[in-house]
């Protein structure tokens, strides 16, 4: 309460609609509300006691006629009430020798029909309104005439065919404009989508620009980036290609003048430079290339697990795997296959046994490989992910590669808008490296 009494507009915007089609309708119904209310407040207030006061004093002037008539010859009473029930729907009742409650006498029940009967009736008389009836009591002659008007009579039915009408015509109208609405906000939800195929990596073929000229060119200019995007990838891919050509024969020249000269110890130094130039040249461009070409398909992730751990690099590690049901899910194979392989290679080399599981919830597939082996300090497991970073500062590839394996698995991760996250395995004792993918 008292956060809403400082800042009432935060408090207040967090009960308003959170969608673009909801508050365009707010925005169009708001008004329309408020004025049709004012004008019917406006209306009814003038109108209301117009009908109210006429209905009060034509009832009051039954009540006196009927009053009059009885005073005038209290022997045809029966014609009288006889006239009343058939004409006026009134009861009416004399009662001999009766006398008026002292308690209702003055009371000022209703404020129309009191002055109504005031100026209609010069007798004492009460007032009585109940649930279903009006009940009045007037003094004659030798006792009391009592009238019991249905209080239907005095309600004016024009109030709920106003409340009705205006329902169904607010009712009528916000329907349209809601299907109007759907028709302008469905494009921007089209285009939500395909941003989010797009950062997915997933393709939207008949996706194309539609509704309003604003949305339209939100939509050419999204399409333009995606071009740009995809051309730009092409040119990387071609500039590889090149530079792979280029370096690839120098080094191919090198290795065949190495292997014409004799054996010595300089040979062989130089043959392993050269190796592992070759290996530290295909890391990176691996790396540099990735698979952003591959066509998305829908693919069953338990083959592609299973095929991931049949292709690790290390046959001797054991591998504990419980093949469970998965869904197949929209992806690049070939690309998501690699992240896989390198996360188990990754295990297999540090570790002489690997659990692998799997776990699914609303949002995503969760895919863990744990190994028992010396797992990677807390402070290191975010700078594991750079480009050519080893915890082995030797230059040694037997002992971890270039350091590229988790880059081009995160980054293949997150080309499928998932990630991983590295943790210490509690179970294992060694690492845990968890592949998240949305579903």
């Amino acid at each position: 309460m008292k956060y809403f009494i400082k800042h009432p507009f935060k408090a207040l915007k967090a009960y308003l609609p959170k969608s673009m089609f909801g508050r365009t309708l707010m925005i169009l119904m708001a008004p329309l509300v408020l004025v049709g209310t004012l004008s019917a407040y406006i209306f009814f207030d003038n109108h209301w006691d117009h009908i109210t006061n006429a209905l009060a004093n034509t009832l009051a002037g039954e009540v006196a006629t009927l009053t009059a008539l009885h005073n005038a010859s209290p022997k045809n009473q029966h014609f009288y009430n006889s006239l009343a029930g058939v004409n006026f729907k009134t009861r009416t009742n004399f009662i001999p020798k009766g006398h008026l409650d002292p308690t209702l006498l003055g009371k000022s029940a209703d404020p129309f029909l009191t002055t109504a009967l005031q100026k209609k009736i010069f007798a004492p008389y009460t007032l009585e309104i109940t649930k279903g009836n009006l009940i009045i009591k007037v003094e004659v002659k030798d006792g009391l005439l009592e009238f019991v008007i249905p209080r239907k009579r005095f309600l004016s039915k024009t109030f709920y065919l106003f409340i009705m009408w205006v329902a169904l015509t607010s009712a009528f109208f916000l329907l349209i404009a809601s299907i109007f609405m759907h028709n302008q906000v469905k494009p921007l939800r089209r285009l939500a989508i395909a941003a989010d195929r797009f950062g997915k990596g997933r393709s939207f073929p008949d996706f194309k620009p539609e509704g309003a000229t604003e949305i339209r060119k939100v939509t050419r200019a999204f399409l333009d980036m995606k071009a740009r995007l995809n051309r730009q990838l092409t040119q990387r891919l071609d500039m590889l290609s090149g530079v792979s050509h280029d370096l690839r024969t120098p080094l191919t020249r090198m290795q065949l003048q190495l292997a014409m000269m004799p054996p010595s110890a300089e040979v062989t130094g130089l043959q392993k430079d050269i190796d592992e130039m070759s290996q530290m040249l295909e890391g990176y461009l691996t790396f540099a290339r990735g698979e952003g070409l591959e066509e998305t398909s829908e693919t069953p992730m338990n083959s592609l697990l299973l095929d991931a751990i049949e292709g690790r690099a290390q046959l001797t590690a054991s591998i504990h795997y419980n093949p469970v049901p998965l869904p197949s899910l929209h992806i690049k194979p070939q690309a998501l296959k690699r992240c896989l392989t390198n996360l188990i290679n990754n295990a297999t080399r540090y570790g002489k046994e690997v659990w692998v599981n799997v776990q699914t919830n609303t949002n995503s597939l969760i895919i863990s490989v744990e190994d028992n082996g010396p797992g990677i300090p807390e402070e290191k497991m975010q700078e594991v992910f750079k480009p050519f970073f080893r915890l082995d500062r030797s230059r040694n590839t037997n002992t971890g590669g270039v350091g590229l394996g988790l880059t081009i698995a995160r980054d293949i991760a997150q080309s499928h808008g998932g990630d991983i996250q590295l943790s210490s395995s509690k179970n294992h004792g060694g690492l845990g490296a968890a592949l998240i993918l949305p579903l």
